[in-house]
């Protein structure tokens, strides 16, 4: 039976999980955030960009790098993330008559674009600062394109998340521990070329000019030119960055029962 006005407590519910889930989440998967991203700028292979970062004990702190700005980005991007999914999933349930599955994703896609819109900024600071540039006056041609990148980036991310945690709690009878980890898994399958060219774009010197093509044609040329083995190189990396992140995620949500 569609669904016949807005659940606004629901969506405040779901907005919290992902705000407050976002802290632990952080903390936890910070350090291969930051592997995985020199593996996306060039360092080649994990073992190199352990190596750049330092394997000593007094090394530590090098790992946590940008960690304010990390926290700030995932905060900002995943409590409006889950908020926005919510009110997007339910305006397609309620306007359009769409069952819980296709609502998920039609929903998710707009709801992605926007917050993903929206938060580059944050992102783009913590790549900078990641990399131990300092982050300086940006054009508005150049903060429009990243920005854009990061809201189509977000938009397959965001659709395919929701929509995959949503069979696997539904149909797999899976703690959400493990249905948050599974769905951020196969999202980050689908959009990683995105973001792969979308922190090469980011991690440019804020002084570079515009990239001549958006994000998704250089994830394409990426795949053309380099293959599938060198886009996808970070791909494990990451794999297991989400898979702590969204797992502590789904452990949060349990206490919003």
């Amino acid at each position: 039976m569609a669904r016949q006005e807005i659940d606004v407590a629901e969506c405040l519910r779901r907005g919290a999980i992902g705000a407050l889930g976002a802290i632990p989440g952080t903390l936890a998967a910070h350090p291969i955030d930051l592997v995985k991203i020199r593996i996306q700028t060039g360092a080649g292979s994990a073992r190199a960009a352990v190596r750049g970062l330092g394997t000593r004990a007094s090394d530590w702190p090098r790992y946590y790098r940008g960690l304010g700005p990390g926290v700030l980005q995932k905060a900002a991007t995943r409590g409006p993330m889950f908020l926005a999914s919510e009110i997007g999933t339910q305006c397609c349930e309620t306007g359009f008559g769409m069952p819980r599955e296709r609502a998920l994703v039609v929903g998710s896609l707009s709801s992605g674009y926007v917050t993903g819109f929206l938060a580059a900024s944050f992102e783009w600071a913590k790549v900078q600062r990641s990399l131990g540039a300092t982050v300086g006056s940006v054009s508005a041609k150049r903060r429009l394109a990243v920005c854009h990148g990061a809201g189509l980036r977000n938009a397959v991310f965001d659709a395919t998340f929701f929509g995959t945690e949503h069979v696997a709690r539904r149909y797999g009878n899976l703690p959400p521990e493990a249905t948050y980890a599974l769905g951020a898994v196969a999202a980050i399958t689908l959009d990683f070329p995105l973001d792969v060219a979308l922190k090469r774009n980011m991690a440019a010197p804020t002084t570079s000019p515009v990239p001549r093509v958006g994000a998704t044609l250089l994830a394409f040329r990426l795949l053309r030119d380099r293959g599938f083995r060198v886009v996808f190189a970070g791909l494990g990396v990451k794999s297991c960055e989400f898979g702590v992140s969204y797992a502590c995620t789904g452990y949060v949500s349990t206490f919003f029962r």
